[in-house]
């Protein structure tokens, strides 16, 4: 060994501390990584790379055979730890990890077969799509209850999207393509939680090693939206009772003892004056062009059922399981006479319910029948339903199928709110009506011309108290919906209309400052 080399060595062969491997920086040459080596630490080296990346390596001697000279030699083996600021006093961490290294290293088949036949969550999470998320609800114990579809659907979505990490094959755009890569790095950043830190996606945590701090890091990862955080835990939850139940998890439930995040819950009302401006343009001459989405409008209104239930309406009953279970109800024999009736079957609460259809409500379904006889909308007479698909009559709508005739609408009216900057540019709009206004509106007034048990049992609750706690809104915090700014302005702070346009100003004033803030 000559002097250089020898002088090379001792540079790169120290005792190792965290301010030390903070201090060092990239000296190489060719484009080779820096091999620093702790004298104190058998076996624990330190790679940077012209980058300036820094990760820990563990290294030590191995038996191996070599095929030229025909004998075996010790050789050292390197093998990959963990980038060096991936914990907090991460030097402590790599020594604490170093045996586990060693032993991947020495017997690397071993190692790979136990880490094959450690079962980790997204199996876990797998196995539940497959065969649990299509049986019955384990809160159901009096009675076997299968899933909803639409709670199928939303466990599914959240499942790929937040625990598997499924890719959409509908991000194709840039922008989505950024906020995918954005979520991921997300779920699997460097956090700290309870004096503890993690790096890795919570699918990969072995059920071994899920407890109650895995599913807390998992929780903390969401806190930004508190109500997408409490149902992914949710989620997490059931597939863990699931597991419990077949016989795939041992343990306790870690999600029981962890506390859900607060939610915000607006309960939004809108002034009689905005319903009856909305259904009096729902019987002008707009109805001609889309009788479709303004027989829709009117009903939410009118009837205030969920628009699931309003979207899975047909006009004939079916007579068969399978378009049984594709509907939610259908109109009665003799609706449009004597039996003036709509028939729920697929509710929320699973309750059936015959909803009756008064005067107005039904002098919009005529008028819809009508409709569907005329050139522009025969298209629609091989579809069963009152709310078909335009690209396939065969499936009803859905609330996205509406959503730029939504905000067409609320620019027609004025009831959309647009914000513009200084140079006239619109930086902002925000519909006034949405189809969750309609539901919460209906109550509301039914409640204060009849009572809540009769607004409870026309909403088709359960029990007055989700009616009260989420539905009915006084009339004195009635919220305007003709500018956004009025969300400010309450309904009991003015009796004049000059009063009223003094606090929006005041109002406006206050949201402009807080935005130049930001």
């Amino acid at each position: 060994m000559n002097e250089e080399t020898k002088k090379t060595k001792i540079e790169n062969s120290f005792k190792f501390t965290q301010k030390g491997l903070e201090r060092r920086k990239y000296h190489g040459e060719n484009n080779q990584p820096n091999k620093l080596y702790d004298t104190h630490t058998e076996g624990l080296s330190l790679f940077i790379r012209p980058s300036g990346e820094k990760t820990f390596y563990a290294f030590t001697k191995v038996k191996m055979y070599n095929k030229e000279k025909q004998r075996w030699e010790q050789n050292n083996k390197y093998k990959k730890m963990f980038p060096f600021h991936k914990y907090p006093k991460s030097l402590d961490v790599a020594k604490q990890q170093l045996p586990n290294y060693f032993e991947l290293i020495k017997n690397p088949k071993k190692a790979a077969e136990a880490a094959a036949a450690e079962t980790s969550f997204s199996d876990l999470a797998k196995a539940f799509l497959k065969s649990g998320v299509s049986g019955f609800r384990l809160a159901d114990k009096s009675e076997k209850r299968e899933y909803k579809k639409s709670t199928i659907k939303k466990y599914v979505k959240i499942i790929n999207g937040y625990i598997l990490l499924n890719k959409n094959k509908f991000i194709s755009t840039e922008k989505r393509k950024k906020a995918w890569d954005k979520k991921c790095k997300l779920l699997s950043g460097f956090i700290e939680v309870k004096g503890k830190a993690s790096q890795r996606y919570f699918k990969d945590v072995p059920l071994s090693e899920l407890t109650e701090w895995e599913v807390e890091v998992l929780h903390t990862r969401l806190k930004s939206t508190p109500v997408v955080a409490n149902d992914v835990l949710k989620v997490v939850s059931i597939i863990v009772s699931w597991a419990k139940k077949n016989g795939k998890f041992d343990g306790s439930n870690p999600c029981l003892s962890v506390v859900k995040y607060p939610e915000k819950k607006i309960k939004m009302r809108m002034s009689n004056e905005d319903v009856e401006k909305i259904l009096q343009h729902c019987e002008s001459k707009a109805f001609d062009y889309d009788p479709f989405f303004y027989t829709l409008v009117a009903l939410a209104l009118l009837l205030g059922k969920r628009m699931t239930e309003l979207f899975g309406l047909r006009w004939k009953q079916p007579y068969n399981q399978k378009d049984l279970k594709k509907c939610s109800g259908w109109l009665e024999l003799g609706w449009s006479s004597k039996n003036r009736f709509i028939y729920l079957h697929d509710t929320k609460n699973r309750k059936a319910e015959r909803v009756y259809l008064d005067d107005e409500s039904l002098k919009f379904i005529k008028r819809l029948e009508k409709a569907r006889l005329t050139e522009r909308n025969d298209w629609s007479l091989s579809s069963s339903f009152l709310f078909p698909q335009t690209i396939d009559p065969s499936k009803c709508a859905t609330e996205s199928s509406y959503r730029k005739k939504l905000a067409a609408l609320n620019k027609k009216l004025g009831l959309a709110a647009i914000e513009k900057d200084s140079s006239g540019k619109i930086v902002k709009t925000e519909l006034g009506f949405k189809f969750k206004f309609a539901r919460k509106t209906m109550v509301s007034r039914v409640e204060e011309t009849h009572g809540l048990e009769i607004a409870s049992k026309k909403a088709n609750h359960s029990s007055t108290r989700i009616t009260k706690d989420h539905y009915v809104v006084s009339a004195d915090t009635e919220l305007q919906i003709d500018n956004v700014y009025n969300r400010g302005v309450k309904k009991s702070d003015w009796n004049t209309e000059a009063e009223k346009e003094a606090l929006k100003d005041k109002y406006i004033t206050s949201v402009v400052s807080k935005r130049k803030k930001k």
